[in-house]
Formats: structure tokens, C-alpha cells, sequence
């Protein structure tokens, strides 16, 4: 036997052997760049005002030099996508989300040199960390060590957008979340080229999967939870109806009040309580949203701010409405023509509206719109 004979036989004992511990070549990376999507939200039955407050997959692994492509399929929630070197989300939330932090949805407009004492949604938030990349064919670059975000995309259903990342960050467990919807995220994990990954058509298949799964049992149950009335004795003849703002489970919100709207006498109070995603009770439902809407494009200026478009160089800013966040002194229903405010909703938090006389009151929540509305009816 010649040398090159046995040199040959000893090659193919040290591949076979690697294979062996390996698990084979297909656990080699086997090209240089490979498009993960990662669904944003997705689509509820029709009719149903539900939003997703989730990614699809719920896990994500990729290779140095891949590209995540962040598709929206929702149908009415903006959300961030947003990179962040970070193991423990919830940790990092709570250092950079709290009020007052780098990244707290709300801030006042004095931390961009405002002179309003207007709230604004953070441009940290709000807007894209480097707005001349996150398309397909320049894809914004994640290296690990700093935030990626693609800043606040509304849904288009006729035109999804999409925040596409180059992943270039080392080996290593990161983040994927939205800075808008708390508990909205996913880790990424970033593992060697040797390391055998599902495929970008394994992640899809697992994505519809785990959409479905939220669409036929998690909606239904915050539907559910949106339909509830709790009645109880104020005494003297008179009823409290707690309702909720919406519906919430496993991220999932269901973003209604009572299909059925609700009927209650003079005297009685409804309650209406508020759960983890935001939502106001405003009446009257077919003006309320026109004169106070949620959010105001402004273009911070010395001075009243003035509407977009921005003069160079000027900040272009997301206002928060203060008639929207704040509640409205009186909580009667005395006249259906009334504004009658809740202010913001968030966990923990209610407003009671009192059934002062007989009359046809429209809900809706500023923050959803007439998707989410009801009617509560006063009768004496």
C-alpha cells in the first residue's frame, strides 16, 4: 500500500469521525447568509379586534451573518422590532423602561428641550436608531453591543411593513422585543457556524403553528375576559357593573368592550377596569376621537408647537394628548352629548362612571377607536 493510499484512509477515518461527533455536515453552516422572518402579530378572525402582542416564533436561532426579517401581520397595534444586548428582558425593561428611563415609552417634551410640559412618545422609542437602513437590501446591522430599533411601524394590511437586521453580533444570547408592548419579546440566540439551526422554512412552519395556536384558543380567552360583568349591591336599590377595557391572555388582547353593550338604571355605576394593554372609556363615542385624539404630530418649536411638516432641523414629535390621558373632572352620565373621560388604563387602575339620567351613552377607547366602543343605556 502507498503512502498517499494510507494518507487517504486515515482522512477518511478523521472525516467519518468528526461527522460522528458533529452529528454530521448538516450541522454545518452551508451558506453565508440565510433570511429568518420573524412575524410580528398576526391576523385575527374577521370582526374580531384582537392584537397579538407576540413574536412568531417564540425563539429565534441564527448564524453570524444572517438577516431577521421583522414582518408585521397585524391589523391595527404599531410595535417596535428592536435588537437589544440583553439575556434577561425583563431586568432590562425595568432599568431602561421605568419612567425617567432611557427608553420609558412617555417622557415629557422637556427632554428634548421642549417648553410645552407636553408628554411625548420617547424618540428613543418612537423613532428608528438609524433611519438610512432596515430594508431588504440594507439591512440595519446588529453587532451586540449596541440597540437596534426600527422605531414605531403602524400595520397596513394592504402593505405590511417589514425592519430587516443583519445579524453580526458574536456568539451569544440577545433579545428581540417591542419597546411598546411589555412581555412582547423573544431571545435570540446567535450560535456557531457548526451548530445545526432550524431552517428558515423550519422557523416559518413554526411561526404558523404557534399564530394559530394563539389565534383559536389565547383570542377567544381574552375575548372572553373582554364579554365579563361582575354585579354587585351599592345599596338602596342600585347596582355596581364592573366591566373591563378589553381582554387579556398570554399577551394576547382582545381590544373590545361588551359586544352587547349594557343596560343599566339611574343611580347604578359602571366601573370599568383596565388590564395590560392601554385603553381609555370616553363618551361620546362618534366626536370623542375626532376632537381628542390619542396622538398629535407636532413639530416642537419654541412656543406653541405647530403641525408637520417640519422646517429643517426641526423635531418632529408623537404628543401625547393630555385631554385623552387625564380624566375628565365628572363622571356623570347626565347627557349623552357630555365629555366624559376615564383618562389612561392600565393595570390596576378603573374609573366609574355614575348613571345620572336616562339616556343612550357611546364608549369607545381613544387610544383603539371605534373598533373598540359599546353603549351603555340608562333607563330610569
Amino acid at each position: 500500500m502507498s503512502l498517499n493510499t494510507v494518507r487517504k484512509a486515515l482522512a477518511g477515518v478523521v472525516i467519518a469521525g468528526m461527522a460522528l461527533l458533529t452529528g454530521g455536515a448538516a450541522h454545518a453552516k452551508t451558506t453565508a447568509q440565510q433570511t429568518f422572518t420573524l412575524q410580528v402579530d398576526a391576523t385575527p378572525p374577521t370582526g374580531e379586534p384582537w392584537a397579538f402582542l407576540r413574536f412568531f416564533p417564540s425563539s429565534l436561532k441564527v448564524h453570524q451573518g444572517d438577516i431577521i426579517d421583522a414582518a408585521w401581520q397585524a391589523t391595527d397595534t404599531p410595535h417596535t422590532a428592536t435588537l437589544v444586548p440583553t439575556t434577561d428582558p425583563d431586568q432590562w425593561r425595568t432599568d431602561n423602561q421605568s419612567p425617567g428611563g432611557p427608553y420609558a415609552t412617555f417622557e415629557s417634551d422637556s427632554a428634548i428641550g421642549g417648553d410645552d410640559n407636553d408628554t411625548i412618545i420617547n424618540p428613543a422609542v418612537g423613532f428608528p436608531s438609524d433611519p438610512t437602513c432596515g430594508t431588504s437590501t440594507t439591512p440595519c446591522t446588529f453587532d451586540g453591543s449596541s440597540i437596534v430599533n426600527a422605531g414605531l411601524l403602524n400595520p397596513n394590511p394592504s402593505d405590511e411593513p417589514s425592519f430587516f437586521t443583519q445579524v453580526t453580533a458574536p456568539v451569544g444570547s440577545y433579545s428581540f422585543m417591542c419597546l411598546l408592548h411589555p412581555g412582547m419579546q423573544i431571545p435570540l440566540q446567535v450560535v456557531p457556524d457548526t451548530q445545526r439551526i432550524p431552517t428558515p422554512d423550519d422557523v416559518a412552519q413554526r411561526a404558523a403553528d404557534q399564530a394559530a395556536q394563539a389565534t383559536t384558543v389565547d383570542g377567544h380567552l381574552a375575548d372572553s375576559r373582554a364579554q365579563a360583568v361582575k354585579v354587585s349591591s351599592l345599596g338602596q336599590g342600585n347596582v355596581l357593573w364592573t366591566i373591563n377595557a378589553g381582554g387579556f391572555a398570554k399577551n394576547v388582547s382582545a381590544n373590545e368592550f361588551l359586544d352587547s353593550g349594557l343596560t343599566v338604571r339611574v343611580g347604578d355605576q359602571v366601573k370599568v377596569n383596565g388590564n395590560f394593554e392601554i385603553h381609555t372609556a370616553t363618551t361620546p363615542a362618534d366626536k370623542a376621537p375626532s376632537r381628542v385624539p390619542f396622538i398629535v404630530p407636532a413639530c416642537e418649536v419654541p412656543g406653541p408647537d405647530t403641525p408637520p411638516p417640519c422646517a429643517p432641523g426641526v423635531q418632529f414629535v408623537l404628543n401625547v394628548n393630555s385631554q385623552a390621558l387625564l380624566p375628565t373632572a365628572k363622571n356623570d352620565l347626565s347627557t349623552p352629548e357630555a365629555f366624559r373621560n376615564s383618562g389612561l388604563l392600565t393595570p390596576g387602575t378603573s374609573f366609574t362612571f355614575d348613571a345620572a339620567k336616562p339616556g343612550v351613552y357611546a364608549i369607545v377607547c381613544l387610544v383603539h377607536g371605534p373598533e373598540m366602543s359599546t353603549v351603555i343605556t340608562v333607563e330610569s
